[in-house]
């Protein structure tokens, strides 16, 4: 023990802050002191509290070993970390938890000399070659890990611990521009969507609201795995294009949507696209309602959307949406199987009106419904150009 003390002392003689890690002092300006200069950057097993935002610069391998955890201030009210905006290179995060603290935290422009919060734990932006992993992200004030404008990226390992306190609290929320990513293996129910690829959607720059633009293209995800979700995985074009993904290996149960394809109107009129999607390998379904489930996952829809939602979510919204006024070019979606225990209403697809999709491909989908008599698999109130199905519905009970 003596040794890795005079080891840990002589470590911190090189910097002029001391790093505590005892979770009871301040430890921002020593990480941010360590991360300045790039390399390397261990933080061993400790709490680590911060006041305000950590800034990782460009060509930097921020690691935290097992049991490390950095926890955001009572009343912080900041983005946990951000890298420095600009062009930047090669920035990976590895390992430990990131505690946003939400209970203590409020959205808002909380304090005079501090940005908008957003109520973030990270934010990475105009970055190439980009690596999130091997991490936990416990309850933040709303988005876990929020990307845009990034080439080469991948998201991979990553737990959600959230505790439903508060709306909005996304997992992995990418934004556009976005190219050339894989987001794998992703744990962990949330109280928004679990993965969102937006490519038009509302945006906090720091100081005002803005509306975040940018194709989508060229992204796997892989690997989605939660018991009483949100929406598995929302996508959203509303003036940008979205084209060249897939999704496969969703598993777990959904309060909303499994998959949704959505525009929500972000730019009234702005064009809508989606094309060279493909979903495969889902097993997904709706969250049993008896014995009941988590108060906290009922509390945490019906405290913001109003009494009943969450019950109302179960009882009607699909596993794969296309809300209306969606337009797709070539959509595939193969060996979906559905197992439902839940007593409910919804469709395994939900085409709405006004939908334009010019070639469908349906293959391997089937549905088997324990509790109740099933819907039909498809309900389809929109326009398809080339619908190639090979599907089978079962009324087992």
């Amino acid at each position: 023990m003596a040794f890795l003390k005079e080891s840990f002392e002589s470590f911190n003689m090189i910097y002029e802050t001391i790093l505590y890690g005892d979770g009871i002092h301040d430890d921002t300006d020593a990480i941010r002191e360590r991360l300045k200069c790039g390399g390397h950057v261990i933080l061993s097993k400790g709490v680590y509290l911060i006041s305000d935002t950590l800034y990782i610069p460009e060509n930097t391998y921020f690691q935290l070993q097992m049991g490390a955890v950095v926890r955001l201030a009572d009343g912080a009210c900041c983005c946990m970390l951000k890298n420095e905006v600009g062009y930047g290179r090669n920035i990976t995060i590895e390992g430990g938890i990131w505690d946003g603290n939400n209970s203590t935290q409020k959205r808002g422009k909380v304090y005079p000399d501090k940005p908008f919060f957003m109520g973030i734990v990270m934010r990475f932006e105009e970055v190439t070659d980009l690596c999130i992993k091997n991490l936990t992200v416990k309850d933040p004030e709303s988005y876990a890990i929020q990307i845009r404008n990034v080439d080469r990226f991948t998201v991979e390992n990553i737990t959600f611990d959230f505790n439903m306190l508060r709306p909005n609290m996304d997992g992995v929320h990418i934004q556009g521009k976005a190219r050339n990513g894989v987001v794998r293996n992703i744990k962990g129910a949330t109280n928004d969507d679990m993965i969102a690829l937006n490519c038009d959607d509302g945006y906090d720059d720091g100081e005002k609201g803005i509306i975040a633009q940018g194709d989508i293209e060229n992204i796997i995800i892989d690997g989605i795995f939660a018991d009483n979700g949100y929406t598995g995985v929302r996508m959203l074009s509303c003036g940008s294009k979205m084209r060249n993904v897939a999704i496969r290996n969703v598993f777990g149960t959904y309060r909303f949507y499994g998959i949704s394809f959505t525009h929500h109107d972000i730019i009234p009129g702005a064009p809508v696209w989606f094309d060279g999607i493909v979903l495969e390998n889902i097993f997904a379904s709706k969250p049993p309602q008896d014995p009941p489930v988590d108060r906290k996952f009922i509390d945490g829809i019906d405290r913001v959307y109003g009494e009943g939602c969450h019950d109302g979510a179960v009882r009607y919204a699909p596993i794969i949406w296309f809300a209306s006024g969606i337009r797709c070019g070539n959509i595939i979606i193969r060996n979906l199987n559905r197992i439902e225990e839940a007593i409910t209403d919804a469709r395994t697809i939900q085409i709405d009106e006004n939908v334009h999709i010019k070639q469908l491909y349906l293959s391997g989908i089937s549905q088997k419904f324990i509790s109740c008599l099933p819907p039909s698999l498809i309900d389809n109130r929109g326009k398809i150009d080339v619908f190639i199905k090979d599907i089978q519905e079962s009324e087992e009970l």
